[in-house]
């Protein structure tokens, strides 16, 4: 069958056969696979966003406790700061306390050796004024007060004598 202007019928019909063919393959084989893939994209990316949310959702829940346990943490540091504080005074007290007591000792065993020198050089030089006093003595009784005045003037020339050397 054939139109006027050379326009034949079947030909048209088997041309949008072809072209209804074409678009229906092409539809099955590219436009299905690619929607069925940007569902699933999409889908993921909603679920990415949808747990993206609950987590800001669970981070904001923690940040609005955190005020709460840093100021419970702030009172329990505060608390064992004091404990530390007092068991360091206790440590510091003991240690002068000892300190102390050392220090009285040893002024004890000063005084006492302090003591016993002063005792002993007292001892010592009434000692010595005693042999002092009975050497004179003797020397006194044995010599006569001539040779005494004698001996006292040869000293004393011999003192002149060794100041003019000197």
């Amino acid at each position: 069958m054939s139109l006027p202007l050379n326009i034949d019928l079947q030909q048209i019909f088997l041309h949008m056969l072809n072209f209804v063919i074409l678009v229906g393959g092409l539809y099955f084989i590219l436009y299905s696979p690619v929607k069925k893939f940007m569902d699933q994209r999409a889908a993921r990316y909603a679920a990415m966003d949808k747990a993206a949310a609950e987590k800001l959702a669970q981070a904001e829940q923690l940040a609005a406790g955190h005020p709460a346990q840093v100021d419970k943490l702030d009172d329990e540091l505060r608390e064992r700061r004091a404990e530390s504080q007092k068991i360091a005074q206790a440590a510091a007290q003991q240690q002068l306390d000892r300190a102390q007591e050392q220090a009285d000792q040893i002024i004890a065993a000063a005084r006492k050796s302090a003591e016993s020198i002063r005792a002993k050089a007292l001892a010592d030089s009434r000692k010595e004024l005693k042999e002092l006093a009975v050497a004179a003595a003797e020397k006194l009784a044995l010599s006569s007060s001539q040779d005494a005045f004698d001996a006292f003037l040869d000293l004393a020339e011999e003192g002149k004598q060794n100041e003019q050397h000197a």
